[in-house]
This record gives structure tokens, C-alpha cells and sequence, in this order.
């Protein structure tokens, strides 16, 4: 086949664009520092940082997710702690009325101690985190307890709770990690002071709101087996609560155990990142020079094989 000048004059300009895209690649890698910059780039390692990127996301809201389950888990465990304290002063008080309190004026005394350390309970039950109610469940945007007065001397009927829970018994659970089970954040308020619960978590048995209102009537009424016996359910209360720290403290174990292990997942995805989409200056500054050499090279060369001008073809 007979090879024209207009033939030799299309390689040659095709070769010189295969050089300047060569070298306007190499510009742009210098100039970005990475690697992939389009997915026509790199489709394989393109799929693969994309990936890493959704991963990366995943795991931020994963640790996002634990920050605001250990703030109220930390919130938890002082309130906790809160009732825990109070309880052993009611427990405390009723050991020195187990023989019964003759006196009317030291009865009292004791009775007005004894609903202080009641609204203690239900004020600590009404903990807030920012707008929400700790101890709510799900309806946590309004005091979960409610108390009234009680009534002295006691009813002539069963004695009625004078405490009330509002909020539900709704688990808030949270995502702490890939393929982990997800973690309850709150712990309803019945589960733990009024014990009227249908959920299989479970702390005790006792209302612990209802013990205070029985020792207040039986104090009241100079009762010492009624003072006993609800001196017993405030003992039973403590280790109620008792059972309730321990949970929150395993939770909180389970937090900063999964904090670790995200914080470790996110500096392999980031490492892989870094390597995939990082440029090796060194080795792009070699590229970099022998591709200009070679690229002048081609337009000096072309330049001298080509020296046909227009008046050559006239």
C-alpha cells in the first residue's frame, strides 16, 4: 500500500495528541494529587473508594449514635445513683422505726422526712437531658412522674399510689456498629420506681414509689409490722435500682468498646482510602519529565520529517 503525505501527516498528528494527553494526565495528577479524579479514570478503584466512602459515613453516624447514647447513659447512671443514695437514707430511717415512734411530734418529723426523700425519687425520675426526659421511653418530651400529696390520715380504703407514671415503655435503640445488634439508650421509668411493667426487662418487682406511701401511712399510724414490711420493700427498691446501675454500666461497657472498634475500622477504610487515591510525587515527577522530553521530542521530529508546505502542492 502506497503511503501518502497526507497518511504520515495523521499518524504523526495522532501521535503527538496521544503524547499531549499523556502529558496533560500527568500535569493533572501533579496538580490534584490524586489518582482517581474521574471514574473513567480508574472504574475498578473508582467502585472500590466509593464504597470506602459510604463505609467511612457509616461508621461517623455509628460513633454519632454512640456520643448520644453514652451522654444519656452517663445522665442514667446519676439519676440512678441519685435513687440509690436516697433509698439507703429512707432504709437508714427505717431502722430506727422498727420498734414503732410513740412520740406524735417525732412522727411527724419523720413522715415529712420520708416525703422529701419521696419527691427525691420522682424528681430524679424527671431527669433531663437538653428537652428530654430520661425516663419517658418514647414520650419523653414531658415529666414521666407525677406526685400528689399524700393523704393523712390514710384512707379507710386500700391505700391508692399517690405517684404516677405518664410515659411509655418504648425502647429508644440505637446503631452502634456494622452488624451489630442494636443498643436500647433509655430505660423506662416504671421498669424501675413503679415496677407496673409488661416488658420482659425487667429490674425487680417492687414499686419503690408505693413503699414510700406505705411507710409514710404506717409511720403515720404508729404500725410497726406495716413499718417493717415496707421497710423490707424499700430494701428490696435499693436492690431494684441496684440491678438497673449494673445494666447501665454494661451498656456503657459495650459503648466504649464499640468507640474502639469503630474509631480502628475508621483508620483501615482511611489508610485504603489514602492509599488508593494518594499520588506518588516522586514517581510522577519522573513520569512527568520523561513524557515532556519525549512529547518535544515527537513535535521536533514531526517538525523536520514535515518541512511540505502549501506552494508545495501548487
Amino acid at each position: 500500500m502506497r503511503v501518502t503525505s497526507n497518511m504520515s501527516a495523521d499518524t504523526s498528528l495522532y501521535h503527538i495528541q496521544q503524547g499531549r494527553a499523556k502529558l496533560d494526565r500527568l500535569q493533572e495528577l501533579t496538580s490534584s494529587g490524586t489518582a482517581v479524579n474521574r471514574p473513567s479514570d480508574d472504574p475498578i478503584n473508582t467502585r472500590l473508594l466509593l464504597d470506602i466512602v459510604d463505609k467511612v459515613k457509616s461508621t461517623d453516624q455509628y460513633s454519632s449514635n454512640i456520643t448520644k447514647s453514652d451522654i444519656w447513659q452517663q445522665f442514667t447512671s446519676t439519676a440512678l445513683t441519685g435513687m440509690s443514695d436516697t433509698l439507703q437514707q429512707a432504709k437508714e430511717l427505717a431502722s430506727t422505726l422498727v420498734d414503732g415512734v410513740t412520740d406524735p411530734a417525732l412522727r411527724a418529723g419523720v413522715v415529712s422526712q420520708l416525703q422529701a426523700l419521696k419527691q427525691q425519687m420522682i424528681d430524679m425520675g424527671n431527669t433531663q437531658t437538653g428537652d428530654q426526659y430520661i425516663f419517658g421511653g418514647a414520650n419523653n418530651d414531658t415529666p414521666p412522674f407525677t406526685n400528689s400529696p399524700v393523704q393523712l390520715p390514710p384512707p379507710a380504703a386500700q391505700n391508692p399510689p399517690f405517684a404516677f407514671y405518664s410515659g411509655d415503655e418504648s425502647s429508644i435503640n440505637v446503631e452502634i456498629g456494622n452488624n451489630a445488634a442494636p443498643m436500647a439508650m433509655n430505660i423506662p421509668g416504671n421498669q424501675i420506681l413503679t415496677a407496673d411493667t409488661a416488658t420482659t426487662q425487667n429490674y425487680g418487682s417492687t414499686n419503690i414509689l408505693q413503699a414510700f406511701d406505705d411507710m409514710i401511712y404506717a409511720v403515720q399510724a404508729n404500725d410497726v409490722t406495716a413499718i417493717r414490711a415496707s421497710s423490707q420493700a424499700l430494701g428490696d427498691g435499693a436492690k431494684q435500682v441496684f440491678n438497673a446501675i449494673t445494666d447501665v454500666g454494661s451498656r456503657m461497657t459495650r459503648l466504649d468498646s464499640f468507640t474502639k472498634m469503630n474509631e480502628n475500622t475508621r483508620n483501615t477504610l482511611m489508610t485504603v482510602y489514602s492509599n488508593t487515591q494518594t499520588v506518588d510525587y516522586a514517581k510522577l515527577g519522573v513520569e512527568l519529565s520523561q513524557q515532556q522530553v519525549a512529547f518535544e521530542a515527537s513535535l521536533s521530529a514531526t517538525a523536520k520529517l514535515s518541512q511540505l508546505s502549501l506552494l508545495d502542492y501548487l
